[in-house]
C-alpha cells in the first residue's frame, strides 16, 4: 500500500518529519522531497517556527519520530526565521537524516546542539593547562553541574570549528563566556585559558568575516572577540587602519574598546602623522578609559584638522580626571563651531554642577545660533541645581546679558524645548519655575511642557 501524500495542511514539525523520513528510506523520490520542502517553504514564508527536541522530558516522547531523530543528532531545538528559502530547509533535512553529517547553522535555520557531557579532549599540549582538566572533577562539590555544562559547551565548540559551522561556534563561545564569571575560581581560569587557545587567529578572522555578512551577530561576535587576548587586539586593529572609515566594522570598535590588554597597542596611533589613525586611536582609548594615554590625548584638542579634534574632545569625555577638563574648557573658545558645541556636551556629559558656570559663560558670548542651541542642551542635560539656576535665569531675563532683542523670545522658548527633551528632574524643577514666574507664551510653553512630561 502506498504511503499517503504530504498532507498540504499539515504542520511545519510534521513537515519535517516526513522530509526526513523520505530522505532516509526513499531519497530517489525527488519529486515528492521537493513537494515536501515547498510546503516548508511556505510555512514560514510569512512567520517562524520553532522546534524543540524536549530534552528535558525524553522519558515522555510518545513515540514522536521527529523528537527522536534530533536527539539522535543531539539537537536541541531549531529556529527557522521567516523567509527560509528552500536551499537552507533541504539542507537541514538531509542532515538530520543522516548519522553522522555535520548540522548546518545559519542566519535563517538556527540550530542548537546539545552539549557533549564528556570529559573536553583539547588538541595541542595538553600540559599548559591546569591539571583540574585532566583530573575527575568530584560531583558532589558545589557548582560542578555548571562545569560539566562549561566542559560540554567547549567540547562542543571545539567540534563547530573543526567542522568549520562558524555561526554554531559563535553561539557555543558566547555561551562559555557567560557562563565562565560563575564558575568557581579555580577552574575558571583553566576553562578561560581553553577558551583562548581555541580562538586562534584563523577562527577570529573567520567570526570575523562571519560578522560581515550576517549584521544581527555582530554584537555576539564582539562579546567574543573580547576574550580572545592579545594577537585578536592586534588582528582587529589592523583590520580598523586599513580604511579611514568604519562603517560595517563598528563592532570591531566594541571589540577592541573593551580589551584593557588593547592599551599599548592603541595609545602609539595617537602620535601617527595619519588623522585617521590619530582618530581612531582617541576613539579606542576613550573606550578602554586608558588614563596614562591622556598626555598624549590632551594637546591634540588644538589639531588641525576638524574631525581629530572632535574625536579628542569625545574622547576627553570619558575621563573623570582634572587633567582632562582644563582643555575641554579652553575648547569652549574655539573658533570652530562645532568644536566648541562638542567640548559643551563632552564637558555636560561628566555630569557636574560645576560644569553650568563655565556653560552659561560660554552661552553668554556664543555668537552662533546653531551653537547656542547646542550648548543650551548640553546645560539642560545636567541634572543638577546649578543647570536649573542657570537656565531659569535665561528663560526669564527679559533685560540684561540674555536681552537678545528680536531674538530673545525664540532663544527663550529654545529654553523649554530643551528643557522638555532633557526630562531630568532638574529640568523639571526649571520648568515648574518657568511656569509660575514667567509671563505669556514662554509661561504656556513651560505649563505645556509639564503636562507633556506627566
Amino acid at each position: 500500500m502506498a504511503e499517503p501524500f504530504p498532507d498540504p495542511d499539515a504542520a511545519f514539525p510534521a513537515l519535517l518529519s516526513r522530509l526526513i523520513q523520505l530522505l532516509r528510506e526513499r531519497p530517489e523520490r525527488e519529486a515528492e522531497v521537493r513537494r515536501v520542502v515547498d510546503l516548508l517553504v511556505a510555512r514560514v514564508e510569512r512567520q517562524e517556527a520553532l522546534i524543540e527536541a524536549g530534552i528535558e522530558n525524553s522519558w515522555a516522547l510518545d513515540g514522536d519520530p521527529l523528537k527522536e531523530r534530533l536527539q539522535a543528532r543531539q539537537v536541541d531545538a531549531i529556529r527557522i526565521a521567516a523567509g527560509a528559502g528552500a536551499v537552507e530547509l533541504l539542507a537541514l533535512g538531509r542532515a538530520l537524516a543522516d548519522d553522522t553529517a555535520p548540522i548546518p547553522s545559519t542566519a535563517a535555520v538556527r540550530v542548537k546542539l546539545l552539549p557533549d557531557p564528556l570529559p573536553l579532549m583539547f588538541s595541542g599540549p595538553r600540559e599548559a593547562l591546569a591539571d583540574a582538566l585532566a583530573t575527575p572533577v568530584p560531583r558532589t562539590r558545589t557548582g560542578d553541574q555548571l562545569v560539566a555544562m562549561v566542559e560540554g559547551i567547549l567540547r562542543e565548540l571545539e567540534k563547530a570549528l573543526a567542522r568549520q559551522q562558524w555561526l554554531a561556534a559563535l553561539h557555543d563561545a558566547q555561551a562559555a563566556v557567560r557562563c565562565l564569571p560563575s564558575v568557581r575560581e579555580d577552574l575558571r581560569r583553566t576553562f578561560a585559558i581553553a577558551l583562548k587557545r581555541l580562538l586562534t587567529r584563523p577562527v577570529v578572522e573567520a567570526l570575523i568575516e562571519q560578522g560581515y555578512r550576517i549584521p544581527e551577530e555582530q554584537s555576539r561576535t564582539a562579546e567574543v572577540l573580547r576574550i580572545a587576548g592579545y594577537p585578536a587586539a592586534e588582528r582587529i586593529l589592523d583590520i580598523l587602519k586599513q580604511s579611514d572609515t568604519i562603517g560595517p566594522r563598528a563592532f570591531l570598535l566594541d571589540a577592541i574598546g573593551g580589551m584593557p590588554e588593547a592599551s599599548p597597542l592603541v595609545i602609539p596611533l595617537l602620535k601617527s602623522s595619519r588623522a585617521a589613525d590619530v582618530r581612531l586611536g582617541a576613539e579606542l582609548v576613550g573606550r578602554l578609559g586608558a588614563s596614562e594615554a591622556l598626555k598624549d590625548l590632551v594637546p591634540l584638542v588644538d589639531h588641525p584638522d576638524e574631525r581629530t579634534r572632535l574625536a579628542v574632545i569625545a574622547a576627553l569625555a570619558h575621563f573623570r580626571e582634572k587633567a582632562a577638563l582644563e582643555p575641554l574648557r579652553r575648547a569652549l573658545t574655539h573658533p570652530s563651531n562645532s568644536t566648541r558645541a562638542r567640548a559643551g556636551q563632552a564637558l555636560a556629559a561628566r555630569g557636574s554642577g560645576a560644569i553650568a558656570m563655565p556653560l552659561l559663560a560660554a552661552l553668554e558670548s556664543e555668537k552662533d545660533s546653531g551653537t547656542w542651541e547646542e550648548l543650551l542642551a548640553a546645560l539642560a542635560g545636567i541634572n543638577a541645581p546649578e543647570s536649573v539656576a542657570a537656565l531659569t535665569r535665561i528663560a526669564l531675563e527679559t533685560q540684561g546679558r540674555f536681552s537678545f532683542g528680536k531674538g530673545q523670545h525664540r532663544r527663550q522658548l529654545a529654553v523649554i524645548r530643551v528643557l522638555v527633551a532633557a526630562n531630568t528632574p532638574s529640568a523639571r524643577q526649571a520648568l515648574t519655575r518657568i511656569a509660575a514666574d514667567g509671563e505669556g507664551e514662554v509661561k504656556r510653553a513651560a505649563e505645556e511642557g509639564l503636562r507633556s512630561e506627566k
